[in-house]
Protein backbone atom coordinates (compact mmCIF):
# COMPACT_ATOMS: atom_id res chain seq x y z
CA UNK A 1 0.00 0.00 0.00
CA UNK A 2 1.82 2.96 -0.94
CA UNK A 3 -0.50 6.59 -2.58
CA UNK A 4 -0.97 9.77 -0.61
CA UNK A 5 -3.31 9.89 2.19
CA UNK A 6 -4.94 12.73 -0.06
CA UNK A 7 -5.63 9.83 -2.70
CA UNK A 8 -7.55 7.34 -0.24
CA UNK A 9 -11.13 7.73 -1.53
CA UNK A 10 -10.47 6.88 -5.10
CA UNK A 11 -8.00 3.38 -3.17
CA UNK A 12 -11.26 2.73 -1.27
CA UNK A 13 -13.10 2.55 -4.80
CA UNK A 14 -11.16 0.47 -6.38
CA UNK A 15 -10.75 -1.74 -3.70
CA UNK A 16 -14.53 -2.24 -2.74
CA UNK A 17 -16.20 -4.93 -4.45
CA UNK A 18 -19.89 -3.59 -3.61
CA UNK A 19 -21.01 -0.43 -4.85
CA UNK A 20 -21.23 2.51 -2.62
CA UNK A 21 -24.40 4.61 -1.62
CA UNK A 22 -25.09 8.41 -2.54
CA UNK A 23 -23.48 10.72 -0.20
CA UNK A 24 -25.00 11.66 2.77
CA UNK A 25 -25.10 14.93 4.37
CA UNK A 26 -22.18 15.87 6.60
CA UNK A 27 -23.90 16.08 9.73
CA UNK A 28 -25.59 12.50 10.30
CA UNK A 29 -27.16 11.79 13.79
CA UNK A 30 -25.71 8.62 15.48
CA UNK A 31 -27.73 8.95 18.31
CA UNK A 32 -30.64 6.36 19.44
CA UNK A 33 -32.84 5.81 16.38
CA UNK A 34 -36.03 8.41 17.14
CA UNK A 35 -38.66 6.40 15.51
CA UNK A 36 -39.10 2.63 15.59
CA UNK A 37 -38.07 0.96 12.68
CA UNK A 38 -40.83 -0.27 10.80
CA UNK A 39 -40.04 -3.45 9.82
CA UNK A 40 -39.98 -4.38 13.58
CA UNK A 41 -42.81 -5.89 15.75
CA UNK A 42 -44.30 -2.89 17.73
CA UNK A 43 -42.36 -2.41 21.70
CA UNK A 44 -45.38 -3.09 22.95
CA UNK A 45 -46.14 -6.17 22.10
CA UNK A 46 -45.13 -9.81 22.92
CA UNK A 47 -43.70 -10.65 19.78
CA UNK A 48 -40.29 -12.15 18.36
CA UNK A 49 -38.79 -10.63 15.16
CA UNK A 50 -37.12 -12.92 12.33
CA UNK A 51 -35.38 -10.93 9.85
CA UNK A 52 -33.46 -11.83 6.58
CA UNK A 53 -32.63 -9.34 4.21
CA UNK A 54 -31.69 -9.29 0.66
CA UNK A 55 -28.53 -7.62 0.59
CA UNK A 56 -25.60 -9.35 -0.38
CA UNK A 57 -23.05 -6.63 0.72
CA UNK A 58 -20.74 -7.52 3.02
CA UNK A 59 -20.49 -4.11 4.50
CA UNK A 60 -24.22 -3.09 4.52
CA UNK A 61 -25.14 -6.39 6.27
CA UNK A 62 -22.60 -5.39 9.16
CA UNK A 63 -23.94 -2.16 8.92
CA UNK A 64 -27.47 -3.43 9.39
CA UNK A 65 -26.46 -5.80 12.45
CA UNK A 66 -24.59 -2.69 14.34
CA UNK A 67 -27.78 -0.97 13.58
CA UNK A 68 -30.26 -3.22 15.13
CA UNK A 69 -27.77 -3.46 18.34
CA UNK A 70 -26.28 -0.45 19.10
CA UNK A 71 -29.64 1.89 18.06
CA UNK A 72 -32.41 -0.18 18.58
CA UNK A 73 -33.45 -0.63 22.18
CA UNK A 74 -34.83 -4.50 21.60
CA UNK A 75 -37.94 -5.18 23.67
CA UNK A 76 -38.85 -8.57 21.70
CA UNK A 77 -36.21 -11.37 21.16
CA UNK A 78 -35.00 -11.09 17.34
CA UNK A 79 -33.13 -13.15 14.83
CA UNK A 80 -31.26 -11.41 12.18
CA UNK A 81 -30.13 -14.07 8.75
CA UNK A 82 -28.20 -13.09 6.28
CA UNK A 83 -25.37 -13.79 3.86
CA UNK A 84 -22.78 -12.08 1.87
CA UNK A 85 -20.21 -12.13 -1.32
CA UNK A 86 -17.20 -13.35 -1.19
CA UNK A 87 -15.24 -11.78 1.85
CA UNK A 88 -12.47 -11.53 4.00
CA UNK A 89 -13.40 -10.23 7.15
CA UNK A 90 -10.82 -8.61 10.01
CA UNK A 91 -11.57 -8.68 13.75
CA UNK A 92 -11.05 -4.68 14.52
CA UNK A 93 -6.90 -5.37 15.61
CA UNK A 94 -5.78 -7.14 12.68
CA UNK A 95 -3.44 -6.19 9.95
CA UNK A 96 -4.53 -7.40 6.52
CA UNK A 97 -1.16 -7.71 5.11
CA UNK A 98 -0.05 -9.91 7.73
CA UNK A 99 -3.53 -11.70 6.96
CA UNK A 100 -4.78 -11.72 3.39
CA UNK A 101 -3.04 -11.48 -0.08
CA UNK A 102 -4.58 -8.02 -0.28
CA UNK A 103 -3.69 -7.69 -4.25
CA UNK A 104 -5.12 -10.73 -4.80
CA UNK A 105 -8.29 -9.62 -3.38
CA UNK A 106 -8.76 -6.81 -5.08
CA UNK A 107 -7.88 -9.07 -8.22
CA UNK A 108 -10.97 -11.05 -7.75
CA UNK A 109 -13.31 -8.81 -6.56
CA UNK A 110 -13.23 -10.04 -3.05
CA UNK A 111 -14.50 -7.47 -0.48
CA UNK A 112 -12.02 -6.69 2.48
CA UNK A 113 -13.97 -5.79 5.53
CA UNK A 114 -13.61 -4.78 9.00
CA UNK A 115 -15.82 -5.74 11.98
CA UNK A 116 -15.83 -3.70 15.33
CA UNK A 117 -14.76 -7.00 17.39
CA UNK A 118 -11.79 -8.71 17.93
CA UNK A 119 -11.34 -12.23 17.26
CA UNK A 120 -9.35 -13.58 14.03
CA UNK A 121 -9.78 -13.31 10.29
CA UNK A 122 -12.23 -15.00 8.18
CA UNK A 123 -13.57 -15.51 4.72
CA UNK A 124 -17.15 -15.56 3.67
CA UNK A 125 -19.32 -16.12 1.01
CA UNK A 126 -22.83 -16.91 -0.53
CA UNK A 127 -21.93 -20.77 0.62
CA UNK A 128 -22.49 -19.81 4.68
CA UNK A 129 -25.33 -18.08 6.57
CA UNK A 130 -24.75 -15.23 8.91
CA UNK A 131 -26.85 -15.43 12.29
CA UNK A 132 -27.63 -12.57 14.81
CA UNK A 133 -29.52 -12.77 17.91
CA UNK A 134 -30.66 -10.34 19.78
CA UNK A 135 -31.99 -10.75 23.01
CA UNK A 136 -33.53 -8.06 25.93
CA UNK A 137 -32.38 -8.57 29.38
CA UNK A 138 -35.01 -6.68 31.17
CA UNK A 139 -32.34 -6.02 33.97
CA UNK A 140 -29.09 -6.24 34.62
CA UNK A 141 -29.80 -8.94 37.38
CA UNK A 142 -31.66 -11.06 34.80
CA UNK A 143 -28.93 -13.16 33.79
CA UNK A 144 -31.05 -15.96 31.74
CA UNK A 145 -28.42 -17.60 29.28
CA UNK A 146 -29.53 -16.62 26.06
CA UNK A 147 -26.24 -18.03 24.78
CA UNK A 148 -27.05 -21.45 25.35
CA UNK A 149 -31.10 -20.97 24.78
CA UNK A 150 -29.74 -19.31 20.88
CA UNK A 151 -28.19 -22.57 20.17
CA UNK A 152 -30.53 -24.88 21.56
CA UNK A 153 -32.34 -22.61 18.08
CA UNK A 154 -29.02 -23.80 16.15
CA UNK A 155 -28.92 -27.35 17.00
CA UNK A 156 -33.09 -27.53 17.01
CA UNK A 157 -32.85 -26.04 13.56
CA UNK A 158 -30.12 -28.76 12.32
CA UNK A 159 -31.95 -32.04 13.67
CA UNK A 160 -34.58 -30.83 11.25
CA UNK A 161 -32.10 -32.31 8.69
CA UNK A 162 -31.17 -34.89 10.42
CA UNK A 163 -28.08 -33.54 11.84
CA UNK A 164 -27.07 -33.95 14.86
CA UNK A 165 -24.51 -30.89 16.05
CA UNK A 166 -22.94 -29.79 19.72
CA UNK A 167 -21.27 -27.56 21.22
CA UNK A 168 -17.12 -27.37 21.64
CA UNK A 169 -16.16 -24.85 23.75
CA UNK A 170 -16.99 -21.31 24.57
CA UNK A 171 -18.08 -20.66 20.37
CA UNK A 172 -18.22 -23.76 18.39
CA UNK A 173 -20.43 -25.87 16.86
CA UNK A 174 -19.08 -29.08 15.48
CA UNK A 175 -20.71 -32.51 14.08
CA UNK A 176 -18.42 -35.40 14.58
CA UNK A 177 -15.41 -32.87 16.27
CA UNK A 178 -15.28 -30.96 12.87
CA UNK A 179 -16.43 -27.33 13.36
CA UNK A 180 -19.63 -26.18 11.58
CA UNK A 181 -20.08 -23.05 13.05
CA UNK A 182 -18.62 -20.21 14.81
CA UNK A 183 -19.68 -17.82 17.21
CA UNK A 184 -19.50 -14.23 19.30
CA UNK A 185 -21.55 -12.48 22.33
CA UNK A 186 -21.85 -9.30 23.36
CA UNK A 187 -23.66 -7.70 25.91
CA UNK A 188 -24.85 -3.48 26.18
CA UNK A 189 -26.38 -1.37 28.69
CA UNK A 190 -29.73 0.39 26.77
CA UNK A 191 -29.39 3.63 25.67
CA UNK A 192 -32.63 4.72 27.49
CA UNK A 193 -30.57 3.52 30.75
CA UNK A 194 -33.25 0.84 31.72
CA UNK A 195 -32.31 -2.69 30.92
CA UNK A 196 -29.49 -4.64 28.59
CA UNK A 197 -29.46 -6.46 25.59
CA UNK A 198 -27.18 -8.68 24.21
CA UNK A 199 -25.92 -9.84 20.43
CA UNK A 200 -25.06 -13.57 19.86
CA UNK A 201 -23.60 -13.84 16.39
CA UNK A 202 -21.97 -15.78 13.72
CA UNK A 203 -21.70 -18.39 10.65
CA UNK A 204 -22.92 -21.45 9.50
CA UNK A 205 -21.27 -23.01 6.88
CA UNK A 206 -23.57 -24.41 4.18
CA UNK A 207 -21.09 -24.65 0.85
CA UNK A 208 -18.48 -22.51 1.65
CA UNK A 209 -15.57 -22.29 -0.99
CA UNK A 210 -12.86 -24.27 1.88
CA UNK A 211 -10.04 -23.30 -0.65
CA UNK A 212 -10.46 -20.05 -0.53
CA UNK A 213 -8.57 -19.96 2.75
CA UNK A 214 -5.28 -20.80 1.26
CA UNK A 215 -5.86 -18.32 -1.66
CA UNK A 216 -6.77 -15.27 0.39
CA UNK A 217 -5.65 -15.81 3.61
CA UNK A 218 -2.28 -16.29 5.63
CA UNK A 219 0.46 -15.64 3.04
CA UNK A 220 4.01 -16.62 3.71
CA UNK A 221 5.57 -12.77 3.46
CA UNK A 222 9.38 -12.37 3.88
CA UNK A 223 10.52 -11.30 7.79
CA UNK A 224 6.99 -9.75 8.01
CA UNK A 225 6.62 -8.74 11.86
CA UNK A 226 2.84 -7.66 13.10
CA UNK A 227 1.63 -6.19 16.35
CA UNK A 228 -1.85 -7.76 14.82
CA UNK A 229 -3.71 -10.67 16.06
CA UNK A 230 -2.67 -13.47 13.55
CA UNK A 231 -5.17 -15.88 12.69
CA UNK A 232 -5.80 -19.38 13.35
CA UNK A 233 -6.95 -21.88 11.07
CA UNK A 234 -9.75 -24.08 12.66
CA UNK A 235 -10.68 -28.00 11.09
CA UNK A 236 -13.94 -27.16 9.44
CA UNK A 237 -16.54 -29.03 7.42
CA UNK A 238 -19.41 -27.92 5.34
CA UNK A 239 -22.46 -29.05 6.43
CA UNK A 240 -23.65 -29.98 2.63
CA UNK A 241 -21.15 -32.91 3.05
CA UNK A 242 -23.51 -33.87 5.49
CA UNK A 243 -26.94 -33.36 4.60
CA UNK A 244 -27.03 -32.86 0.94
CA UNK A 245 -30.27 -30.57 1.14
CA UNK A 246 -29.27 -28.10 2.93
CA UNK A 247 -28.85 -24.67 1.58
CA UNK A 248 -29.71 -20.73 2.71
CA UNK A 249 -32.97 -20.67 2.02
CA UNK A 250 -34.10 -23.79 3.53
CA UNK A 251 -31.69 -23.45 6.38
CA UNK A 252 -33.14 -19.93 7.75
CA UNK A 253 -36.79 -21.89 7.39
CA UNK A 254 -35.51 -24.73 9.40
CA UNK A 255 -33.42 -21.71 12.11
CA UNK A 256 -36.87 -19.74 11.81
CA UNK A 257 -39.11 -22.52 12.99
CA UNK A 258 -37.27 -23.22 15.88
CA UNK A 259 -37.05 -19.84 17.05
CA UNK A 260 -40.43 -20.09 17.34
CA UNK A 261 -41.21 -23.10 18.95
CA UNK A 262 -38.08 -21.76 21.63
CA UNK A 263 -40.75 -18.74 22.22
CA UNK A 264 -44.69 -20.68 22.27
CA UNK A 265 -47.45 -17.91 22.76
CA UNK A 266 -45.87 -15.08 21.16
CA UNK A 267 -46.71 -13.89 17.41
CA UNK A 268 -44.32 -13.79 14.94
CA UNK A 269 -43.18 -10.96 12.93
CA UNK A 270 -41.06 -12.89 9.97
CA UNK A 271 -39.66 -9.99 7.60
CA UNK A 272 -37.66 -9.64 4.49
CA UNK A 273 -35.73 -6.34 4.42
CA UNK A 274 -34.79 -4.75 1.05
CA UNK A 275 -32.49 -2.50 0.24
CA UNK A 276 -34.17 0.47 -0.47
CA UNK A 277 -36.08 0.77 2.72
CA UNK A 278 -33.03 0.15 4.73
CA UNK A 279 -31.18 3.04 3.04
CA UNK A 280 -33.98 5.09 4.23
CA UNK A 281 -32.23 5.31 8.21
CA UNK A 282 -29.94 7.87 8.48
CA UNK A 283 -28.04 6.14 11.32
CA UNK A 284 -27.83 2.44 9.56
CA UNK A 285 -26.25 4.68 6.39
CA UNK A 286 -23.89 6.49 8.29
CA UNK A 287 -22.68 3.12 9.76
CA UNK A 288 -22.30 2.00 6.38
CA UNK A 289 -20.11 4.85 4.93
CA UNK A 290 -18.10 4.15 7.98
CA UNK A 291 -17.59 0.71 7.23
CA UNK A 292 -16.68 1.30 3.93
CA UNK A 293 -14.08 3.97 4.21
CA UNK A 294 -10.41 3.47 2.92
CA UNK A 295 -9.63 3.99 7.03
CA UNK A 296 -11.44 2.31 8.54
CA UNK A 297 -10.84 -1.11 6.51
CA UNK A 298 -7.01 0.04 5.98
CA UNK A 299 -6.03 2.53 8.36
CA UNK A 300 -7.20 0.85 11.55
CA UNK A 301 -4.34 -1.76 11.11
CA UNK A 302 -2.01 -2.08 13.52
CA UNK A 303 1.43 -0.53 13.37
CA UNK A 304 4.03 -3.31 11.66
CA UNK A 305 7.17 -3.81 9.67
CA UNK A 306 7.69 -5.59 6.68
CA UNK A 307 10.59 -6.68 4.60
CA UNK A 308 11.30 -7.90 1.51
CA UNK A 309 13.82 -9.09 -0.68
CA UNK A 310 14.59 -9.82 -4.48
CA UNK A 311 17.45 -11.10 -6.53
CA UNK A 312 16.66 -8.71 -10.20
CA UNK A 313 18.83 -9.63 -13.02
CA UNK A 314 20.93 -5.84 -12.67
CA UNK A 315 20.83 -6.62 -8.15
CA UNK A 316 19.67 -7.91 -5.51
CA UNK A 317 17.29 -5.43 -3.71
CA UNK A 318 16.12 -5.38 -0.05
CA UNK A 319 13.37 -2.87 1.31
CA UNK A 320 12.19 -2.32 4.67
CA UNK A 321 9.61 -0.10 5.74
CA UNK A 322 7.99 0.93 8.66
CA UNK A 323 3.92 1.31 8.76
CA UNK A 324 1.25 2.88 11.14
CA UNK A 325 -2.30 2.73 10.50
CA UNK A 326 -1.67 2.20 6.66
CA UNK A 327 0.92 4.69 5.98
CA UNK A 328 4.71 4.36 5.47
CA UNK A 329 6.38 6.24 8.21
CA UNK A 330 10.02 5.37 7.43
CA UNK A 331 11.99 2.60 5.12
CA UNK A 332 14.98 2.16 4.32
CA UNK A 333 16.39 -0.10 0.91
CA UNK A 334 19.16 -1.75 0.74
CA UNK A 335 21.19 -3.00 -2.81
CA UNK A 336 24.52 -3.97 -4.42
CA UNK A 337 22.42 -1.81 -7.25
CA UNK A 338 25.00 -0.20 -9.79
CA UNK A 339 23.04 2.84 -10.20
CA UNK A 340 23.83 4.48 -6.94
CA UNK A 341 21.16 7.18 -7.59
CA UNK A 342 18.36 4.80 -8.00
CA UNK A 343 18.75 3.70 -4.22
CA UNK A 344 19.29 6.63 -2.92
CA UNK A 345 16.06 8.40 -4.30
CA UNK A 346 13.86 5.36 -3.37
CA UNK A 347 15.46 5.93 0.83
CA UNK A 348 14.65 9.52 0.33
CA UNK A 349 10.87 9.03 -0.40
CA UNK A 350 10.69 6.36 2.27
CA UNK A 351 12.41 8.82 4.47
CA UNK A 352 10.54 11.99 3.40
CA UNK A 353 7.77 10.98 5.64
CA UNK A 354 5.10 12.47 2.24
CA UNK A 355 1.90 10.43 3.17
CA UNK A 356 2.78 7.29 1.17
CA UNK A 357 0.13 4.90 1.85
CA UNK A 358 0.82 1.04 1.69
CA UNK A 359 -0.73 -0.28 -0.85
CA UNK A 360 -1.01 -1.11 -4.73
CA UNK A 361 -1.88 2.50 -5.32
CA UNK A 362 0.64 3.52 -3.55
CA UNK A 363 4.05 1.70 -5.44
CA UNK A 364 2.99 3.40 -8.23
CA UNK A 365 3.11 6.63 -6.65
CA UNK A 366 6.19 5.79 -5.07
CA UNK A 367 7.86 4.94 -8.13
CA UNK A 368 6.53 7.74 -10.30
CA UNK A 369 8.54 10.04 -7.43
CA UNK A 370 11.42 8.04 -7.65
CA UNK A 371 11.45 8.06 -11.69
CA UNK A 372 10.95 12.12 -10.89
CA UNK A 373 14.06 12.31 -8.76
CA UNK A 374 16.18 10.88 -11.28
CA UNK A 375 15.55 13.80 -14.18
CA UNK A 376 16.18 13.22 -17.62
CA UNK A 377 19.39 12.45 -17.43
CA UNK A 378 20.37 9.79 -20.41
CA UNK A 379 22.47 8.09 -17.61
CA UNK A 380 19.10 7.29 -16.00
CA UNK A 381 17.55 5.87 -18.78
CA UNK A 382 17.73 2.15 -18.08
CA UNK A 383 17.01 2.98 -14.49
CA UNK A 384 14.28 5.34 -15.35
CA UNK A 385 12.90 2.52 -18.21
CA UNK A 386 14.11 -0.74 -17.12
CA UNK A 387 14.56 -1.06 -13.36
CA UNK A 388 11.99 1.32 -11.98
CA UNK A 389 9.18 -0.87 -14.39
CA UNK A 390 10.15 -3.98 -12.27
CA UNK A 391 10.41 -3.20 -8.93
CA UNK A 392 6.91 -1.49 -9.24
CA UNK A 393 5.68 -4.78 -10.74
CA UNK A 394 7.46 -6.74 -7.44
CA UNK A 395 6.45 -4.57 -4.87
CA UNK A 396 3.14 -4.88 -6.16
CA UNK A 397 2.94 -8.30 -5.77
CA UNK A 398 4.91 -8.90 -2.65
CA UNK A 399 2.67 -6.32 -0.58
Amino acid sequence: MLASIASRPSIARSLLAARRPPPLAASVSRRLASTWPSFLAPASSSSIDILETESQDINFNLATEEFLFEHVDQRNPSLFLWRNTPAIIMGKHQNPWKECRVQKLEADGVTLARRPTGGGCVYRDLGDTGFSFINPHASFEDQRDFKTMNNDVLLDALSRFGVEAEPSGRNDLVVDGRKISGSAWRLRKNKSGEGHHSLHHGTMLLDVDLDALGRYLSPNKLKMESKGIASVAARVVNLCEVTPTIDHASFCDAAASAFEAKYPGRSVNRRMLTVSELKQIPELMAIYERYDEWEWRFGESPSFSHSLEHKFDWALVDVHVDVDRGVITGGRVFSDCLVPPLIEALNEELSAGSGIAYDVPGVAELCARVRARLGDDESMRVARDEYIPQLQAWLSAAI
